[in-house]
């Protein structure tokens, strides 16, 4: 198992930027708009609109419905 050293500011500014696209997807899955708290950062924008297209493929394909 790999250890993140979060004392490392490399690591630190990807698990920033992870934290943001994250928060993104989950926006664009399970809310389908935007908060505009973090609207302004360019990896919380691609995960929501990549939330959003993930969401347009479960409809599709009628992943998980009943």
């Amino acid at each position: 198992m790999n250890v993140i050293d979060i004392t490392n500011p490399l690591e630190k500014k990807r698990a920033t930027y992870l934290t943001f696209y994250k928060d993104g997807m989950f926006d664009g899955i399970l809310n389908q708009k935007p908060d505009p708290r973090n609207n302004s950062s360019a990896y919380y924008k691609k995960g929501f609109d990549d939330g959003l297209k993930l969401l347009e493929l479960i409809k599709e394909y009628k992943i998980g419905g009943n």
